[in-house]
């Protein structure tokens, strides 16, 4: 971790902050999705992600410096990405980390294309990130104690026009997250 120097002259630690780029779903799509989460949570208890909180990951960074802030806003603005539809219609578990989500049984080439693009700028700027597949989903309840049958459901339509940076900012009642900017998407033309 990178020192600043204070006042007094003293070293301190460079602040940090939890980052991440995501899609952040319209009133009703946040809404019929937090009523997905309540029902998985009747069949499998757990704990339900909050309203506010339900989100899509395109591209996680992590523990990042405060000072790139203005670099992965400038990074975020140039990108051209098409605005799109698609349908959340298929619900899940990852057992290992006891989490129960819902995703698209096919991914819009737009939204594979808008996370590729966020991935390659950001790793050619030099932001090391995870070496893992994007699996588009959307985490509806954590701590699950059973994971229900993985399962084709009634589709949710989710019209995507931004995304966000978005700082996560932990407490003892549980993450809140913060958005530091959003980047409108072009009309298809």
């Amino acid at each position: 971790m990178k020192a600043v120097v204070g006042e007094g002259g003293r070293a301190q630690k460079e602040p940090r902050l939890r980052l991440f780029f995501a899609l952040w779903p319209g009133a009703a799509t946040r809404s019929a999705l937090h009523a997905r989460a309540l029902a998985l949570h009747a069949e499998c208890g757990g704990r339900v992600m909050r309203r506010d909180t339900i989100h899509l990951t395109l591209v996680f960074l992590g523990d990042t410096p405060a000072h790139e802030l203005d670099r992965l806003q400038a990074l975020a603005a140039q990108l051209d990405g098409q605005r799109f539809a698609f349908a959340l219609d298929r619900v899940g578990s990852w057992k290992r980390n006891r989490i129960l989500w819902s995703g698209p049984s096919s991914v819009p080439p737009a939204l594979a294309e808008l996370g590729r693009a966020l991935e390659g700028r950001l790793r050619a700027a030099g932001f090391t990130l995870e070496e893992r597949a994007f699996a588009p989903h959307v985490t509806l309840v954590r701590n699950a104690g059973a994971a229900p049958a993985e399962a084709q459901v009634a589709p949710l339509a989710w019209e995507v026009d931004d995304f966000a940076l978005v700082a996560s900012e932990r407490s003892a009642a549980g993450a809140r997250y913060r958005t530091i900017g959003r980047w409108p998407l072009k009309h298809r033309g």
